[in-house]
């Protein structure tokens, strides 16, 4: 049963501080997250990603000696994160339109030709294509979860991506 935090004073001043730090920070930090993302709603969930981080975190130093800076730039940052996290996102979703699995009268073919498929690949590789798409983890927690690279991690589900339909398509899997 999860219990519920009883708000305190230095709660609520601290809320105090970042509806201010907010009101005061919006909008330069929607314009660097615009320039960035050219993109209205992908600049809003940059900013709200920062503020996220800054109320569940302890700020850095640099955003107690600057905070207008600290929150731009890490706007800037969330908003080139949301770009490549798009760029993947399409990216893996290309692949997977590819595969062309075969509906109705051969799903039962489809899913047989499936678990052969997969019974080739590496089990590594197996464990990135399960968090991605049975626990619908982003690259980068995938990353985080197995001690990798985001970029490592993109590139190896695009590769065990493009095997699987070889393997899917051609018997034996190999040309």
């Amino acid at each position: 049963m999860a219990t519920t935090k009883v708000p305190t004073i230095k709660d609520e001043i601290f809320r105090q501080e970042l509806d201010a730090l907010y009101r005061e920070n919006f909008r330069p930090m929607y314009r660097a997250a615009k320039c960035v993302t050219g993109n209205r709603h992908d600049a809003d969930e940059a900013i709200e990603k920062v503020f996220v981080r800054v109320f569940e975190g302890q700020p850095p130093r640099v955003f107690r000696e600057n905070p207008k800076a600290y929150l731009c730039k890490a706007a800037m940052k969330e908003a080139r994160n949301i770009l490549r996290s798009n760029r993947l996102r399409k990216w893996v979703g290309e692949d997977l339109s590819e595969l062309e699995i075969a509906t109705h009268n051969g799903e039962e073919n489809a899913r047989q030709s499936l678990i052969a498929a997969l019974s080739e690949l590496d089990p590594n590789l197996l464990e990135m294509l399960r968090l991605r798409f049975e626990q619908e983890y982003s690259c980068k927690q995938i990353a985080e979860e197995l001690g990798r690279t985001g970029l490592g991690v993109a590139v190896n589900l695009h590769r065990g991506l493009r095997k699987l339909k070889k393997l899917m398509t051609t018997p034996g899997g190999t040309r």
